[in-house]
């Protein structure tokens, strides 16, 4: 069986991972309180670390490993093909869509019997005073936007 050169990379990284993590395993690891070092520490208590797994349930665990990264990888194959096919849609829709139609003084109500003269300007459209907006009270008070309960204080009469 013939690997691809990344799969042949990832068992080599693999390899070297599971080298290099052998010598810690025989370590003696110490928790004290709830910190865990390999140096002792006043009452610290020894954590095992071997591996109580046969190697049977290893090898099983490490299978169900590379099935659900295979599983994985073609899950998201799958996920950036309809992402993908969902903007070539949406692209297509909006090309298929009609463009909006633009208002113009013959489609406009009222207009249907004022028919544009090319040079003459509305003199009523010139002359109209322009509408006066409204300017936003700056300092105006924010209503909060929680409910806060008040009790109105009671003025003091006077004498």
């Amino acid at each position: 069986m013939k690997l691809s050169p990344i799969r042949a990379r990832l068992h080599a990284v693999v390899l070297v991972y599971f080298c290099a993590a052998a010598p810690t395993l025989a370590q003696t690891v110490y928790r004290c309180g709830s910190n865990y070092s390999d140096t002792p520490c006043p009452q610290a208590l020894s954590v095992p670390t071997a591996d109580p797994r046969t190697a049977a349930q290893k090898a099983q665990s490490d299978r169900a490993t590379t099935q659900t990264a295979t599983l994985a990888g073609k899950l998201e194959k799958s996920r950036r093909a309809d992402e993908a096919e969902a903007t070539r849609r949406a692209q297509a829709e909006a090309k298929a869509a009609p463009p909006a139609t633009k208002t113009t003084h013959k489609n406009k109500p009222g207009n249907e019997a004022a028919p544009y003269k090319k040079g003459k300007k509305d003199k009523k459209a010139a002359t109209a005073p322009l509408q006066q907006t409204k300017k936003p009270k700056l300092n105006k008070p924010q209503k909060p936007q929680s409910f806060t309960a008040t009790v109105a204080v009671p003025k003091k009469p006077k004498p």
